[in-house]
């Protein structure tokens, strides 16, 4: 059976992708307010949509690779804008972007090594999207004078970062030993 890709929950994840140059750009004009809004509608929309696949019996390949592809985009463009509009510590936005680069270069490996890739978010990983992307917000939100996070976001800051390297570790534990036990099953050839 061929499984429906235009479905609600692709939909959703597309409306997700289409905002985030939208975001960018609000972030560029300093439409703080809006940005902010825009921003938390975009990450409900990653529940909503996740929960209507499993719902409705319409999970896709090509959904999860667009809703991964979408919670990047979102979380990376907004980091890198923020930070660059001097909202966010550089180090902060390096650490989260080393973590993420490191991720995808191991699973990446991985593929190549052992030709197939499952990737199984861990606990701590999804913490890290959820904190990061909470961070985003309330940068936003103090920003856009919605709420007085000024005196939070130090300890923010350093949480998120905590959380950032820890999940960052977690991941290269993980992935080396799967890729230890796939080269182990690869056979030994003599040329």
């Amino acid at each position: 059976m061929r499984e429906r890709v235009l479905n609600l929950p692709n939909i959703i994840t597309l409306l997700r992708l289409a905002a985030v140059p939208v975001i960018a750009w609000l972030i560029l004009q300093q439409r703080w307010e809006a940005a902010c809004w825009l921003f938390l509608a975009a990450a409900v929309s990653d529940g909503i949509d996740g929960l209507l696949a499993r719902w409705l019996n319409q999970v896709t390949q090509l959904g999860a690779a667009l809703d991964t592809v979408a919670d990047k985009a979102l979380g990376v463009v907004t980091l890198v804008m923020l930070t660059q509009a001097g909202a966010i510590p550089l180090w902060v936005a390096l650490t989260i972007l080393v973590r993420d680069s490191i991720i995808v270069l191991g699973a990446l490996s991985y593929r190549g090594l052992a030709g197939h890739l499952e990737i199984h978010p861990t606990w701590l990983g999804k913490t890290h999207v959820f904190a990061e992307f909470a961070l985003l917000a309330l940068v936003l939100a103090d920003l856009g004078k919605l709420w007085e996070a000024e005196t939070w976001l130090p300890m923010l800051f350093a949480t998120v970062f905590v959380i950032a390297v820890i999940s960052g570790v977690q991941y290269v534990w993980i992935w080396s030993a799967k890729a230890r036990r796939a080269r182990a099953e690869i056979p030994f050839k003599i040329h």
